[in-house]
């Protein structure tokens, strides 16, 4: 695993997965940007993520425009991780003439459209226009239900595997939020927002060949029933600090020294992470 600046962003390489992160700040952050993350290798790429900034900062600080983008993912259904949908949907269909591919289950679909989507989409001056109008869908396959959900698809030569997450919980019902965390070609999990779950983790790294993970971070302490906390993370095995990078976070970050707790380092905006 290597990683260098690049302030040109490409969206085709000579074939190596590269993970590159446009940000990695937390939901309200201006200085880091937001944790959408862009994966290339060989022809093909993915957007994960598009939140409230990343049509500006794919634009502003990379050159990239927002109408490039032919594949995307979503891992929930918040502000910072789809507020650019909405653009990008209205590009695709208005300015590019192609639908985007929206990696996304059945499930998200369904809620994505109705309660975030739709408002800002639905009506042209054509008529009512839903999903399929926008976005080609491509459904990943179950691959597991027990313990936790997984799915599985393909963006040409990228193999992804979604896994089911618990980000926000409602105190009453005791339901989590829909949200998934990535596992990218069996090696790179990326986390998404997530509570702290070694268990989870700790499976996952057991049963593919994990060589780094991205993982969601909280250093402020206060929001451990959204976000791992820092102090949480601490408490994970040596072998498993080693290989992981922090990301989501504010701040209160550049305050903590990471590689000296065990970790591998924090995780940079406008980086490319090779693997």
């Amino acid at each position: 695993m290597s990683s260098n600046d690049n302030s040109v962003l490409e969206l085709k390489n000579s074939g190596r997965l590269s993970v590159f992160f446009i940000g990695t700040g937390s939901a309200f952050s201006k200085r880091y940007f937001q944790t959408n993350v862009l994966v290339v290798k060989g022809d093909d790429h993915l957007l994960i993520d598009c939140g409230t900034l990343c049509p500006y900062a794919l634009e502003k600080n990379y050159g990239l425009e927002l109408k490039k983008i032919d594949n995307l993912l979503l891992t929930h259904p918040h502000a910072d991780h789809i507020g650019g949908v909405e653009e990008l949907a209205l590009v695709g269909r208005y300015v590019k003439k192609q639908k985007c591919n929206l990696v996304i289950t059945d499930e998200f679909k369904q809620l994505l459209w109705d309660e975030s989507l739709k408002g800002g989409l639905k009506v042209n001056e054509e008529g009512a226009l839903d999903f399929n109008d926008y976005f080609n869908q491509i459904k990943p396959e179950p691959l597991q239900s027990e313990s936790f959900e997984m799915y599985e698809t393909n963006i040409g030569n990228i193999n992804i595997k979604l896994f089911r997450t618990k980000h926000v919980t409602c105190e009453v019902t005791g339901d989590f939020q829909i949200s998934y965390g990535i596992l990218i070609d069996d090696k790179v999990l990326f986390t998404s927002d997530t509570q702290f779950n070694f268990e989870q983790l700790e499976f996952l790294i057991q049963k593919y060949p994990v060589k780094v993970v991205f993982h969601d971070c909280d250093f402020s302490g206060y929001s451990e029933s959204v976000h791992a906390s820092y102090n949480q993370l601490k408490t994970l095995p040596d072998d498993i600090k080693k290989m992981t990078y922090l990301c989501h976070y504010n701040g209160l970050a550049e305050k903590f020294d990471v590689k000296a707790d065990g970790f591998r380092n924090l995780a940079r905006p406008g980086v490319w992470y090779r693997c």
